[in-house]
């Protein structure tokens, strides 16, 4: 059988154990999108290559092409991370980030754009800032809007999903499956197409606009209310759960308890 080694960049998604000795990884490259490769004995105490692939860090990965898989013969650490080891709330941020990452994507899709995110994501908590568990749900929360739009599910805003108007104030409703908010002239007229349609304030999406248009660092600064965020994030874990292939094991502000 013919093989053929390749080189790529990446940061390490997740893992899994395989048979006794062996580990599966998962890593989004900045050349091929997400490849999955076998680590023979990664599983082994002793295995010279998987200390390199379970910190969080960007690494130069040499992959054996067997065409069946991936088998990973030589990993060089790029760039490490090390404030978010330092900090439990962060590497809880990081550990979810990925796994959304996982999670919300095909193998093999190129896209610059989200390891472009994920780089942004790791040099802003690889800082100096104190994160709370709360902010660090709206952070995480916020992670998760800019990867749905990035994979093809931006939701819609600031324009009724129905009539394509813009909405006012007090009056639209949110529509995780179609994916955005819709006025309430539109919900009247046709009760059967939005019946999913639940009620969101005006300062939850206000946040959901926020989170998805500006960048990490400015949402370090705005005051959070209990109840705006009750509803931003209900809204967000709608959408996820509609739109993505996998449905996360818990939900965002869970991900974020330490």
């Amino acid at each position: 059988m013919s093989w053929t080694i390749e080189r790529a960049t990446g940061i390490v998604l997740s893992r899994r154990d395989h048979r006794e000795a062996d580990r599966w990884y998962s890593v989004f490259t900045r050349e091929r999108g997400k490849l999955e490769f076998l680590a023979r004995g990664g599983h082994k105490p002793l295995a010279k290559l998987t200390p390199h692939l379970e910190m969080v860090s960007v690494v130069d990965l040499m992959l054996v092409n067997g065409h069946a898989f991936y088998t990973v013969a030589g990993v060089e650490r790029l760039e490490s991370f090390p404030r978010v080891y330092n900090d439990l709330v962060k590497l809880m941020l990081v550990q979810n980030a990925l796994y959304l990452v996982d999670i919300g994507t095909r193998e093999e899709e190129a896209d610059m754009t989200i390891y472009d995110l994920l780089q942004r994501w790791l040099g802003f908590l690889n800082s100096d800032l104190v994160i709370s568990q709360e902010r660090g749900a709206f952070l995480l929360a916020a992670f998760g809007l800019k990867l749905m739009s990035l994979v093809g599910y931006r939701p819609e805003l600031r324009l009724c999903l129905g009539c394509r108007r813009a909405i006012e104030e007090g009056a639209f409703s949110w529509h995780a499956l179609k994916g955005g908010v819709v006025c309430n002239k539109c919900v009247s007229s046709d009760q059967d197409q939005w019946f999913a349609a639940r009620s969101i304030t005006n300062e939850s999406l206000k946040l959901l606009r926020f989170a998805l248009e500006e960048s990490f660092d400015t949402h370090i600064k705005p005051r959070l209310r209990g109840e705006d965020l009750v509803g931003f994030h209900e809204a967000v874990e709608s959408l996820i759960v509609s739109h993505f292939p996998m449905i996360p094991a818990s939900s965002l502000r869970e991900a974020c308890a330490v």
